[in-house]
């Protein structure tokens, strides 16, 4: 008997042996190191939870998993607990009790006795409703809030909508609540038999939200973010996420950002995204940190504990994909909110890239990793499960386990005064969750605890809670520490019943710190807070006036919903331009922001999901059509307030922001111009554009003014008297520069540069009276931009930018400097310009300069003919070869042919739209705009250009050469920059962040970030060629 339960046990050591784990390709902070735990070629594993006993609960692409401890200091090899339909992707876990809350990307679920139990799991469904716009797009977050709700942070499914000359859209459906309690009889079958439980209309995008933790009481915390990946509360209760954009989106919208979340603020995507991007828009939040570049952050967490040195404490941690990194930011206040600086602590190399991240065992993070080249929608990636820990920590990685459900009381209050923040979040959770007596006990706690007494800001709470601790809170509310009495306030606005009547947040309002100011305007949302005329006079002219923008966007919203039209259009009238520039403020959102849950009317029109997959979702207990469940689609505000029949107070409000477009202080101006223009109202786009315009004119008025140093030029024709009537071959179509023209005698095209002061084309060419001559030459501007060309001219004169006639002006006169002015709008890329001056009489001369805010190089475009094409092709480097059947087409015939629906098919599977603008309007940055390509390039200058990208390179477009310190070298286009990192975008259409501390060498090269060979055949670029030319 003895020798047999020796082989059972041997034999369950040998299938439980530890799993061995390939070291991952990445390196961490000097003092740390990486210790695997597990790697899946399959699972493609995201989220990661550790649990007061040291368990790690792993989420992956279907499957919910969990890892033991052993004796060893290590883990078990993982078993499956769940595993849910295909592309369900368990984006975040979390724990409370012995229940599991899993989160993928439709659906919040329960599993209860998930955390000890590990047969015949069943998921509740407990909130459901969001459509499925992609599956980066939906549910992502997950974390434990101090009153004891689950927050949930989403990304918005709907970001393709919208016309973005105006960005703007809103989406609409229905959460479902689900509530589910233990005491219920459960049924045979995937989940409970019970009716749909609740139901809230949703207006809006990205967001966070809470439940309780039975899934009822659902409400939104913040709305207006685009894809919040990542969500953690720090050690006073505030809370983080950050937020990630659309690389199809325009560039004045697309970095990356770390968010404060605080209750109803707006974020404001699609509408706009940063102070520094959009300086002239008082309605923005200011971001943490606004140096992430284009970002695709995913899994966060926060860190404070005493395992690793002093400068990870106070620290948010998260996986950021895009850069191959696990970074964190140390968290300083400033003013209502916080601000951030970033540091590396893990780095991938090649395919390693980190997605999820949490912290647990003691003070260690865990981090899943996936290992991919580029970005995918629903990718099987191999992925590892690791530990980052000390150098020093010893192989059993020691620390002190306890179980939270069976733990008694005196070790829950011990934990709760733990200088770890773990150990306290997890006693915290643990003691809302038993509630009952220990919330009393709280209260004595509350009134002995010390101030240093870590267990402080979590007894607030836990008073607040128990309907018990006013004597205690209302103390606190002078208490010295402004953390202290932001607390407070924030615990009293969320139990309000032991208030007593006492107007407790009047004081707070002036408040010398701004968090406490903020949480006592955040106070005043609340219907069960006395709201009256001493209170709105007081934020008027306190928050509501402040540069701080957290603090003024909750005090103007506030006053959007609370204030009466008359109270608004008073503020309008004030002589103070900051009570202004408020009144413009809550005006503005009340007409542009929809109400949160109100139930669209079926007058107001929504636009279909892009596929029919969005609406019909697979959950862990079946599929759903959310369209028998109620509306469901897109619409933006303009669209509902042309469809709408307008109340009085709409059309007086409107009215109101009208007038406000006369207002003597720009920055006002500017403000409804903008809330104007979401509402795309006919009678008042006049107005706006003549705002815009005259704001960017005062701007570019006082710009630098550059000389063009040399052209192509071509002349003379002959005009007669017909002038500007007589249409030359140089303005029939796309500049041929190889062409030769015959008029009186044969002309070509040449370079010319001006003589001390201007071109004089009759010192070039010779006499010229009653002709003109035609001046050629290329703008290069790394984004979009306005900028004026100024002309002077003998005589007249005529400009054509892109293809476009632009500037006609057919005057007699002698040329001076910055005659005309003419305005453009460039586009990424080259802009290409045609000169047209027509001389009467005597000398021909033309002045030629370009005022601009933002960088422009003046560049002249090469000679590309037909007949040359071929022999260039094969002078190409080396190091690139182009196919013989490339050499022998003739692609002004090939063309003829080409499949322009094949082409737009390649155009963005070869990733060039991730980079390429294809018209004026086109929401990309990082490349060369290709808009107007059939004005202005020539079939032989694409052909090189898509074959040989690096012959021509604008100056603007020039690669950057960087060497980094730990060895690695990258080649690309630096597309944004800060004082404390480069954003390269590189040859295979990603982009990466490199900290500037880390460079060794950086010098430009003259090599284009666009790889060459990514076209293979001949009949792939015919298709190509006949997309470029049709748009």
């Amino acid at each position: 008997m003895i020798v047999r339960w020796f082989l059972v046990g041997l034999i369950a050591a040998v299938v439980w042996a530890p799993p061995v784990s390939a070291q991952p390709d990445a390196s961490v902070d000097a003092g740390l190191r990486i210790v695997p735990i597990d790697s899946d070629a399959k699972e493609s594993f995201l989220s990661v939870r550790v649990d007061t006993m040291g368990r790690l609960f792993v989420g992956g692409r279907e499957g919910l998993f969990v890892y033991e401890p052993n004796a060893q200091g290590g883990y078990q090899p993982r078993k499956l607990l769940y595993r849910f339909p295909a592309h369900s992707w368990v984006y975040d876990i979390e724990i409370r009790g012995n229940d599991l809350y899993v989160l993928t990307l439709s659906a919040l679920y329960l599993f209860p006795d998930a955390v000890s139990k590990r047969e015949n799991l069943r998921p509740r469904k407990l909130i459901w409703g969001v459509p499925l716009g992609h599956v980066h797009q939906c549910f992502h977050s997950l974390a434990w809030g101090p009153e004891g709700d689950l927050y949930i942070s989403m990304g918005d499914p709907l970001w393709y909508y919208g016309d973005f000359n105006r960005p703007d859209h809103w989406g609409h459906w229905t959460f479902f609540s689900q509530p589910w309690r233990p005491s219920q009889p459960l049924t045979p079958g995937p989940s409970p038999t019970r009716g749909e439980g609740s139901k809230i209309p949703y207006n809006g995008v990205g967001g966070v939200f809470r439940c309780k933790p039975d899934g009822s009481g659902f409400q939104v915390v913040a709305r207006g973010l685009r894809n919040s990946c990542g969500l953690a509360f720090d050690r006073h209760w505030n809370l983080f996420s950050n937020d990630n954009d659309h690389e199809g989106l325009p560039a004045l919208y697309v970095p990356g950002r770390l968010v404060h979340v605080t209750p109803h603020a707006y974020f404001s995507w699609p509408r706009g995204w940063m102070v520094h991007k959009a300086p002239d828009r008082a309605d923005l939040l200011q971001t943490m940190f606004d140096g992430m570049g284009r970002a695709v952050p995913v899994g966060q967490s926060y860190y404070d504990e005493t395992f690793l040195p002093e400068k990870y404490r106070h620290n948010l941690l998260i996986a950021r994909w895009g850069i191959r990194a696990l970074t964190r930011y140390p968290l300083e206040p400033r003013g209502a909110s916080f601000k951030a600086t970033e540091h590396g602590l893990l780095q991938g190399k090649n395919l390693v890239r980190p997605v999820g991240v949490s912290v647990g065992r003691g003070g260690r993070i865990f981090a899943t990793i996936a290992h991919m080249a580029h970005n995918e929608g629903s990718p099987i990636y191999k992925s590892d499960l690791v530990m980052i820990t000390r150098k020093d920590d010893p192989k059993s990685h020691p620390f002190a386990a306890y179980d939270a459900v069976t733990a008694p009381p005196a070790k829950l209050w011990q934990e709760l005064s733990d200088s770890s923040w773990q150990r306290r979040y997890r006693a915290h959770i643990e003691l809302t969750r038993r509630g009952g007596d220990l919330l009393k006990q709280a209260n004595k706690r509350l009134f002995d605890a010390r101030p240093s007494d870590p267990a402080l800001h979590s007894l607030i709470w836990l008073a607040a809670r128990s309907q018990q601790g006013s004597l205690h809170l209302l103390g606190l509310l002078g208490d010295a520490d402004p953390r202290i009495r932001a607390q407070t306030i924030r615990a009293l606005t969320e139990f309000p019943e032991q208030m007593r009547g006492e107007t407790l947040f009047n004081k707070a309002l002036h408040d010398k710190n701004l968090q406490v100011q903020h949480a006592a305007v955040s106070a005043f949302f609340s219907p069960k807070i006395a709201w009256n005329a001493a209170i709105r006079l007081a934020i008027e002219r306190g928050p509501a006036c402040s540069k701080d923008t957290y603090l003024r966007q909750a005090a103007t919203l506030l006053l959007a919903k609370k204030a009466t039209r008359q109270q608004l259009e008073a503020l309008c009238e004030s002589v103070d331009e900051p009570l202004r520039l408020a009144g413009v403020l809550a005006i503005g959102s009340r007409l542009t922001i929809p109400p949160i849950d109100k139930k669209l009317p079926s007058n107001l029109p929504l636009a279909r999901l892009r596929e029919e997959s969005a609406y019909v979702i697979e959950y862990a207990d079946g599929k759903v059509d959310l369209r028998k469940h109620g509306r469901v689609g897109n619409y933006t505000v303009a669209e509902h307030w042309k469809a709408d029949m307008h109340s009085e107070e709409q059309e007086l409000l409107f009215k109101r922001l009208r007038l406000m477009l006369k207002d003597r202080k720009e920055p006002i101006r500017l403000q409804a111009a903008f809330y104007l223009s979401l509402l795309n109202d006919p009678r008042s786009e006049p107005e706006v554009a003549k705002i815009r315009i005259a704001s960017e004119d005062r701007r570019l008025a006082t710009a630098p003014i550059q000389a063009i140093k040399e052209v192509w030029a071509i002349g003379p024709f002959h005009d007669g008297k017909a002038g500007f009537k007589k249409v030359h071959a140089p303005e029939r179509g796309p500049i041929d520069l190889t062409a030769d023209y015959t008029e009186r005698k044969k002309l070509r095209w040449q370079v010319v540069k001006p003589g001390s002061r201007h071109y004089v084309f009759s010192d070039v060419f010779g006499p010229c009276e009653q002709s003109s001559f035609y001046a050629h030459t290329r703008l290069e501007s790394a984004t979009r931009q306005k900028v004026h060309l100024l002309v002077g001219s003998d005589d007249g004169v005529k400009v054509w930018h892109n293809g476009t006639l632009v500037f006609t002006n057919a005057v007699s006169r002698g040329a001076l400097p910055f005659q005309d002015v003419v305005p453009l709008e460039l586009q990424p890329g080259s802009n290409d310009l045609l000169v047209r001056v027509n001389n009467l009489t005597g000398e021909c001369a033309m002045y030629l300069h370009v005022r601009h805010r933002l960088p422009v190089v003046p560049t002249l475009p090469e000679k590309i003919s037909t007949a040359t094409l071929a022999e260039r092709l094969k002078s190409a480097d080396k190091n690139v070869a182009i196919g013989k059947e490339f050499l022998s087409v003739d692609w002004n015939e090939a063309v003829k042919k080409g499949d322009a629906k094949k082409g737009r098919q390649l155009f963005e599977s070869l990733a060039c739209a991730k980079c390429h603008g294809i018209s004026s309007t086109s929401a990309v940055a990082g490349g060369p705009s290709l808009a107007d390509a059939k004005k202005r390039f020539t079939i032989p200058y694409l052909v090189e250009s898509i074959l040989l990208p690096g012959k021509q390179i604008s100056p603007v477009f020039r690669a950057t050469y960087l060497e980094l310190k730990s060895g690695k070298v990258l080649t690309g286009l630096v597309v944004n920059e800060t004082a404390e990192k480069l954003e390269v975008l590189l040859p295979d259409a990603m982009r990466s962040s490199v900290p500037v501390k880390q460079i060794e060498v950086r010098r430009l090269v003259n090599v284009s970030p666009m790889p060459a060979g990514v076209v293979r055949r001949p009949e792939e670029l015919r298709d190509l060629l006949a997309f470029l030319l049709k748009e």
